[in-house]
């Protein structure tokens, strides 16, 4: 029985991660694009700055906000 368990909240985080990332790649992609649009970044150093910088939210955030997207899909679920 705490086989099953274990296995659903491991499905409803491997579900709620994935939903994240992909939320946080369309945010990113869409700050990032518009950066670029608007020509904020005069050089290339500074473009590859933000770019790194960029990245790194990404990946910090994402598994912060996986888990609150968990505990949303587990109200949603139950």
């Amino acid at each position: 029985m705490s086989e099953i368990m274990l296995l659903q909240i491991f499905t409803l985080y491997i579900e709620s991660l994935l939903l994240t990332m992909l939320v946080i790649l369309i945010v990113l992609g869409l700050w990032i694009g518009l950066r670029a649009l608007s020509g904020v970044d005069k050089t290339a150093k500074a473009r590859q700055a933000h770019l790194f910088d960029m990245m790194m939210i990404g990946v910090l955030t994402t598994p912060v906000l996986s888990f609150a997207t968990m505990s949303l899909l587990l109200v949603i679920k139950a």
